[in-house]
Order: structure tokens, then C-alpha cells, then sequence
């Protein structure tokens, strides 16, 4: 098999798309660094901020393996078999997890380590020979449409899973027990992903190894593109410094603010909604403008919005938090396509060791945020003072150090060159005129310029009355992902129709 057929093309990505309906939402259960795990962390099994901190690191400090183990594996396996062990191996151990109730808190502890551990690296792996698999599946031209069509897709089921998932837990008073199911469920719902996963066709250079093993110089090929490695040292220093209090969001909220699980299940629902009102609209606009204009956007309305609304977060002042997890929830997934995408345009054609590198040293860096987030919280105090009758707690110091950093390191990205990438500035103008970003346009807009208390009262107007329409076009969007995932990935890419009476001999 050399190229696809258009349609063996096209029933690929549809497969891609059901599998990251089943994967998706148990990653968003599993992943140490996302807020449910975290919070079972916290309050099933007592843990503190330095075993939390370390928790959310151990990502970044698997992916600092990857490139190692990666290449050692494609000397051996085709990229296709080493993601089909990795479905596995990230799948399975988690049906450990229903053991917990029966061992001593250490045991737990042990336990529950070994299983993040086998798991984590084993996504890490799978994402980058994953990353690989893809780029040499969808055609450039369709990246950006793709990616923010299929994240809408899997981001429906991925809201809808936080939000029932967290109640369970809460109506079982956060047991043991309760969150062993859960996990095990989460495995199975990652294995249903790779039944849909091996349906897919993939081109020879996936499905097969490579006559010749991967040269271990391979891995320093990257390190010969300085625009490359400019883009990595954006992401890294970002994910540094967001990772200072990001981890620690849902352990002050429990902790601190004294909320239930659910309410951490709440808000991390919301996030999923603020991506699902904006994908579409970022996919259009990396076409439109390029990545990394888009990609500065999303990073400067992201800090704002964190340091706007983390600075008055209290017992008293809580759901105000519900607009900032919306706000943000549509950045990350902005930021998130636009990294992906500019870091497939960037490599060459052989991406494995750049995607490999990528991930590597950006999580070097990532992964000292979580472990000196938790140490500057065991040396501060835990309340310094107060302000507008609120208790200023050491979450507040951390997360507003972390926001200020991540507002401040927005810059470098301007070193990073993208070819025909358009100014920043007509990403902003044109985001005025797209509903979905009319939440963000006035934070946004804060960073651009100073408002006037007419001009904010007007954005005000506008944001209520696009909300409304928002909320009723989420519904219709959820009413026709509820009738059928697959009616509603069926429909052809726009711009990759073939002709009448020739589809089935076009290749892509």
C-alpha cells in the first residue's frame, strides 16, 4: 500500500476522530496533570503539594525518555505497532486501581505511583510515534481544519464525561471505591479507542519498518534548526511557568476555598465548553493568519484572563472563576491546535525526531514548574495577610507569580519565524467580528489598549447578548453529536471533494 485512496482517506479520519471520542475523556480522567486525578490525590488519599507537584511533573519527566526510547523502538516495530502497545499499556494498569480500598495508605500510595508511572510514560510514547503516524495521514492543506473539527468532536464527549463523572464521585463521598470504577471504566473506554484506532489505514511508511533502523543521529537533527528550536523554547519556558500553579488550581479550590470534587468537575467543564464555542474558529483562523499570530493571541489572553480573575478568587469571590475556566478553556484548545500545527510546519519531512526533540526539551523545562510550585508552597506560609476582607493565601502568591511569568514570556515568541504568518494585530481585528471570541475580546483587547468604562460597558452589551446566542448554538451542536458521532464527522472535508464519476481512483 502507498498512498491512500480518497476514501480510505477519508474513513481514516473519521476513525481518528471516533477513537479520540473514546481516548480523549479517559486521558482528561487519567493524565497526573489534569484536574480529576489530582484532585483523587488530594482528597482520597491525603497527598500534599510536594506529591502533587511531583504528580503533575511526571509527564514532562517521561517525555524526557521518549526520544531514547522512541527511536529504539522504530529500530525494532513500525510506528502503527509501537502505538497499538502503548494504547495498551496506558490502558490497562489503571484497572489496578480498584485495588486501593484493600491496601495500607502506603501501599496506596506505592501502588497508585506504579500505575501513573506505567501509564504516563506509556501515553508519552504514544503521542509522539502517534504525532508521526498522523502527519503522514492528513494532507497539509487540511491540518488546521482537521484537528479543530475532530477536537470539537471529542471535546463534546470530553464535557459531558467530566460533568457526570465528578458527580459520581461526589454522590459517593469521594471514595475508594468509587474512583477505582472509575478508572477501570476510563481503561476500558481507552481500549473501545483502539478498536476504532485499527480500522484506520495508514500509509507504508506507518504500517511498516523501516528497511534501514533510525540513525541515533536522527535525534540531532533538530538541534541544527535554530527557528525549531526558538518554538521549543517558547513552549518550554511557557509551560514553566504555567505549570508553577496550574497543577495547584484544583487542590485550592478543595483545600482552600473548601468546594466539593464536583465543583472541580464543574468548572473543568466549562473549560471543555470555552474550547468547544471556539475550535472552529481557530482552525479558521491558522489558515487564515497563520499559527503562530494565533498561537500569540491565545497565549496573551490566556495570562490575562488567569491573572485577572485568580487575584479576587476567595471563599467569598468564587464564581467568577466559571468566565475564566470558559475563557481559558477557548485559549487552550487554541493554544494547543496552533502549537501542534506550527510544530509539524516547522519539522521537516522526517518529523519523528523533531516531534521526539519537541516534546523532550520543552518538558524539561515543563517539568520544573509542578516540582518548584510545590516547594515555594511548603516554604510559604499559608496565609499572608488579607485583602477586601479575603485571606491572602500562598496559592494566591504562586498563581499570580505563575500568570505574571507566562504574560511576561509571551515575547519570545516573536523570535520564532513562520513563513507568510500575518501580524498579530489582523488576528485581533478579525476576532471582533467572530462571535465565538466575543468573551475573550475584552480581555483581549486589555492587553492591546486602555479602556474606557463607556468602551467596557459597551464590550459588556455585546458579550451578554453573543452569549446567548453561544449557548444556543453549543446546544444544537451537542444535540447532533448526541444523535450519532459518526453523522456528524460523516460529511466531506470542504476543499477535498472529488470529482464526479472519479473518487474512487483520486488519491490524495
Amino acid at each position: 500500500m502507498g498512498r491512500l485512496r480518497h476514501r480510505e482517506l477519508l474513513l481514516s479520519l473519521k476513525y481518528s476522530t471516533i477513537e479520540a471520542c473514546f481516548s480523549v475523556p479517559m486521558l482528561n480522567l487519567t493524565l497526573p496533570s489534569f484536574s480529576f486525578v489530582i484532585a483523587f490525590a488530594a482528597v482520597a488519599l491525603g497527598w500534599g503539594p510536594a506529591g502533587v507537584g511531583f504528580m503533575a511533573a511526571l509527564p514532562h519527566l517521561c517525555n524526557l525518555l521518549q526520544p531514547a526510547l522512541v527511536t529504539w523502538l522504530r529500530g525494532r516495530l513500525p510506528l502503527y505497532q509501537i502505538i497499538i502497545l502503548t494504547f495498551v499499556f496506558n490502558a490497562l494498569p489503571w484497572g489496578f486501581v480498584s485495588a486501593l480500598p484493600f491496601l495500607s495508605p502506603a501501599g496506596r500510595d506505592a501502588v497508585f505511583m506504579l500505575v501513573l508511572t506505567v501509564a504516563t510514560l506509556a501515553n508519552c510514547l504514544g503521542s509522539v510515534t502517534w504525532s508521526a503516524a498522523i502527519a503522514e495521514l492528513v494532507p497539509p492543506r487540511l491540518s488546521a481544519r482537521f484537528f479543530g473539527r475532530r477536537n470539537l468532536v471529542f471535546g463534546f464527549w470530553t464535557l459531558i464525561v467530566v460533568i457526570v463523572v465528578s458527580k459520581l464521585a461526589d454522590r459517593a463521598n469521594n471514595s475508594l471505591t468509587a474512583f477505582g470504577w472509575i478508572f477501570a471504566i476510563a481503561g476500558l473506554a481507552r481500549m473501545a479507542g483502539l478498536l476504532f484506532f485499527t480500522r484506520m489505514k495508514f500509509p507504508e511508511s506507518v504500517m511498516r519498518r523501516a528497511a534501514t533502523p533510525p540513525d541515533w543521529g536522527e535525534i540531532l537533527l533538530p538541534f541544527r534548526s535554530l527557528n525549531y528550536l526558538k518554538l521549543v523554547a517558547f513552549i518550554g519556558v511557557w509551560g514553566l511557568l504555567l505549570n508553577l500553579g496550574q497543577p495547584f488550581y484544583p487542590v485550592f479550590i478543595v483545600q482552600g476555598l473548601h468546594r466539593s470534587v464536583g465543583d472541580v468537575g464543574l468548572l473543568t467543564a466549562l473549560s471543555g465548553v470555552g474550547g468547544l464555542l471556539t475550535l472552529k474558529g481557530w482552525g479558521w483562523l491558522c489558515e487564515r493568519f497563520g499559527s503562530k499570530p494565533v498561537l500569540y493571541v491565545c497565549a496573551l489572553t490566556w495570562a490575562i484572563a488567569g491573572l485577572a480573575s485568580w487575584t479576587f478568587a476567595g471563599e467569598r469571590f468564587f464564581w467568577h472563576l466559571a468566565l475564566t475556566y470558559l475563557v481559558v478553556g477557548g485559549t487552550t484548545a487554541g493554544f494547543q491546535l496552533c502549537q501542534f500545527n506550527l510544530m509539524l510546519k516547522l519539522a521537516p519531512a522526517n518529523k519523528a525526531p523533531y516531534v521526539a526533540v519537541f516534546l523532550a526539551l520543552s518538558s524539561a523545562l515543563t517539568a520544573l514548574g509542578p516540582l518548584l510550585g510545590g516547594l515555594i508552597l511548603r516554604l510559604l506560609p499559608d496565609e499572608l495577610g488579607t485583602f477586601l476582607g479575603q485571606t491572602i493565601r500562598d496559592y494566591h502568591v504562586l498563581i499570580l507569580g505563575s500568570m505574571v511569568g507566562c504574560l511576561l514570556s509571551t515575547h519570545l515568541l516573536d523570535f520564532v519565524r513562520e513563513e507568510e504568518a500575518h501580524p498579530s494585530e489582523a488576528v485581533w481585528r478579525t476576532m471582533r467580528r467572530m462571535q465565538p471570541f466575543n468573551p475573550m475580546l475584552t480581555l483581549g483587547s486589555a492587553a492591546q489598549m486602555v479602556l474606557t468604562p463607556g468602551g467596557l460597558l459597551g464590550l459588556t452589551q455585546r458579550s451578554l447578548r453573543l452569549m446567548r446566542q453561544q449557548v444556543k448554538a453549543l446546544g444544537e451542536v451537542g444535540g447532533e453529536l448526541v444523535e450519532g458521532t459518526t453523522d456528524a464527522i460523516r460529511a466531506k472535508l470542504p476543499g477535498d471533494e472529488p470529482d464526479a464519476g472519479t473518487s474512487e481512483k483520486r488519491e490524495r
